[in-house]
């Protein structure tokens, strides 16, 4: 039990550390790994950079910006359960048969909560988080170190008291004759458990800096688009509420820009996609159609957005977007393998699309389609823009770059109150 505590102490620790670190609003790398603290690989940490960007991974998210994770409170719990079995062990004997009978049963709490987790996991996000597995695994020590505890203490008690011939000093304690214990010190023991959890979650969060005027800070635009200006793509995802008036927002997207899809995803996770009315205005980074980029930084953005711009205009704007972050890595091989071929690298996912969403080809080719998104080029020009995807407006007011993610869930409060906020 104290080997499963220690090592559910180290592996809780570097994951509140990891998600302390981007309190300053950056990226940094993370301890993605079996052994505690040790950094990953480049590439390694998927699936722990998206746990951490998930809405199970803290609580009080419209609150705090970040919230306040959920290893916070492993970091407490196996804290106190890492104590408590290093003085069963210290004491042997001399610890009371409640003690060892508590430490058993509750030993049990964090591999539930593990078991909650990894089902999160399995069914929501897809992926699982090394970190996080190293501490469902230590749970499960933890676990298995109260059960053998407690079939211990059974023995122990099953066993015949020790007998002294008439006349003859009481022998001494055998090793299986425990203290009882007193039963009154289980409630103690239960609220000095809440304390060890909970006493990390509140530090964090009462130490939290605020991010309040940060989020205000990345500009606005000088030249919003009016309630009927039709050069933005109307799009609305999701199911909002029957009472409920979708929020007016502008996005600025690139359909194979990676940033741009899980920004998408992360909106949709968290609710707030079904709650929006959103004017799409492509941006694609490929300079075959985007003179303010020197390079193709997706190969195959100026088609792809310009097929959107087609299918919107038979009414499947929303879908086609979606289907583009769905396969986007499809897309983006093709490219590849259509540049390696000495092809136009824009040449080379005509065909799929075509398959997928017939008739767009004659409209992609239309000189009309290549003016409206000129045209929306050069709103980004007018508005002095950064170079850069994704980019999202509520009214006027830019979503920093560094609030899209950890974030999103308490910088979306504060520009737009009216939006619902996920109850997890």
């Amino acid at each position: 039990m104290a080997l499963g505590s220690l090592a559910g102490l180290a592996f809780a620790w570097s994951s509140t550390l990891d998600y302390s670190r981007h309190l300053d609003r950056k990226v940094h790398d993370l301890s993605c790994g079996f052994v505690p603290g040790m950094a990953a690989a480049a590439g390694a940490d998927e699936g722990c950079r998206t746990a951490l960007y998930s809405p199970y991974a803290a609580l009080m998210r419209d609150r705090i910006w970040g919230g306040v994770p959920i290893s916070s409170f492993a970091l407490g719990a196996f804290s106190f359960f890492a104590a408590f079995s290093l003085y069963v062990l210290i004491a042997r004997r001399g610890a009371s048969r409640r003690a060892v009978g508590f430490l058993g049963a509750a030993s049990i709490t964090p591999l539930l909560v593990s078991l909650f987790m990894a089902y999160l996991s399995a069914t929501r996000l897809g992926t699982f988080c090394k970190t996080c597995i190293g501490i469902y695994i230590a749970a499960g020590v933890l676990a298995l170190g109260g059960l053998f505890a407690m079939l211990a203490l059974g023995r122990e008690t099953s066993e015949p008291p020790p007998t002294t011939p008439s006349g003859m000093p009481p022998r001494p304690l055998r090793d299986a004759e425990r203290p009882i214990g007193n039963l009154a010190f289980v409630p103690p023991w239960l609220l000095l458990l809440a304390l060890f959890a909970s006493s990390p979650a509140f530090a964090y969060a009462k130490t939290a800096p605020s991010q309040d005027a940060r989020i205000l800070a990345c500009g606005a635009l000088e030249k919003p688009l009016s309630e009927k200006s039709e050069l933005a793509m109307k799009m609305s995802f999701g199911t909002a509420a029957t009472t409920q008036k979708r929020l007016p927002v502008t996005l600025l997207v690139d359909p194979l820009c990676p940033s741009c899809k899980a920004l998408h995803q992360r909106l949709a996770t968290e609710e707030f996609l079904g709650q929006m009315d959103i004017g799409v205005l492509v941006f694609p980074l490929d300079d075959a159609c985007n003179w303010m980029v020197d390079r193709p930084v997706h190969p195959g953005a100026c088609e792809v957005s310009k097929a959107l711009l087609c299918a919107h205009k038979k009414g499947q704007g929303a879908q086609f977007l979606e289907y583009a972050y769905e396969h986007q890595s499809a897309l983006l091989n093709l490219t590849a393998k259509g540049k390696e071929a000495g092809k136009e690298a824009g040449k080379a996912v005509l065909g799929m699309i075509e398959t997928d969403f017939p008739g767009l080809g004659a409209c992609i080719a239309e000189k009309a389609t290549g003016k409206q998104l000129d045209e929306m080029l050069r709103f980004a020009v007018d508005n002095h823009l950064p170079v850069s995807t994704p980019q999202l407006f509520l009214g006027a007011q830019r979503l920093c770059e560094e609030d899209s993610d950890m974030g999103l869930v308490y910088s979306l409060k504060k520009l737009a109150p009216e939006l619902v906020a996920p109850k997890f």
